[in-house]
């Protein structure tokens, strides 16, 4: 365990994900998809607000102005705080639900989609042009996180245990040329959140480790961090300056000995990894 984590929020969360730093109003939300709660993390005062959606939420990105989008149950919605609500705004055909979410180069929401089983290339990701929803990326199976490098010009993808890269074109929002990148060994976890920094360097929570890798652009891995839990399940760069790293966990499948064992599953953290992130293009809206 490092001990240069934070615990900022002790909650038992059944499945952190999504974490979104937003600078204009100093929070981070994420989410619990299992309990169905967006959480407003306020860097200020330490206050972690909840409000419970109408349907699973599994991804965010917002405006400059603070407006949410959503990667909700089947499809895109716009989250309205004041109410609690989501309003859809599109329904994609692959995989059961909606998974993990970004904003491209161009401030375009982008989402991929999964299945209860994980079947064999039967989910994709897709991007939200206005008010419709244009396939990506298909024949995935499991996604577990997608981000940009600072330039724009490439895609990561986690599918399973391998980390995908793509050459991307921002202006149309194309992403092809996919070939492996990383290949994680079982014994490092499941790869699930990226977070990318200034140098371009690619940081992955490993799911059931603890562990959050840092690869070069290359794919080296360079610097193995170790979370206070086994559980961490996303990550994104925060702060003033983006030098911080807030980290998602989930604590799903315990029992009372197994959350015992390991007691900071399902919370919030915060670290300072010595990186600063990559400014994120806020979603341009629709």
């Amino acid at each position: 365990m490092s001990e240069d984590f934070e615990l900022l929020v002790d909650r038992q969360a059944l499945c952190g994900a999504g974490p979104l730093w937003t600078s204009a109003q100093n929070c981070v939300y994420w989410v619990d998809l299992l309990r169905r709660e967006l959480h407003t993390f306020y860097r200020d005062t330490g206050v972690d607000e909840v409000r419970v959606l109408p349907r699973k939420v599994t991804a965010l990105a917002a405006t400059r102005q603070g407006q949410l989008i959503a990667a909700a149950n089947g499809g895109f919605s716009r989250v309205h705080l004041g109410r609690s609500g989501l309003e859809p705004v599109v329904q994609v055909r692959n995989g059961d639900r909606m998974s993990v979410g970004g904003c491209d180069p161009a401030g375009r929401f982008v989402a991929c989609t999964t299945t209860h089983a994980a079947d064999l290339r039967a989910s994709g990701c897709y991007v939200l042009d206005g008010n419709r929803a244009r396939l990506l990326v298909d024949g995935l199976t499991a996604p577990g996180g997608v981000a940009w490098s600072p330039d724009g010009s490439r895609m990561y993808l986690v599918d399973m245990r391998t980390i995908w890269v793509y050459d991307y074109d921002a202006q149309r929002a194309r992403a092809f040329a996919g070939r492996r990148w990383v290949v994680c060994a079982e014994a490092d976890g499941s790869p699930e959140g990226l977070a990318v920094d200034s140098e371009g360097c690619v940081w992955v929570a490993m799911h059931w480790s603890g562990r959050i890798h840092r690869y070069s652009p290359g794919g080296d891995l360079e610097t193995i961090l170790w979370a206070p839990t086994r559980r961490v399940t996303g990550l994104a760069f925060g702060g003033s300056r983006l030098e911080e790293l807030y980290v998602t966990s989930a604590c799903f499948g315990y029992d009372e000995p197994a959350m015992n064992a390991d007691p900071y599953a399902g919370s919030f953290l915060r670290f300072r990894p010595g990186a600063t992130g990559a400014p994120l293009m806020p979603w341009q809206g629709i």
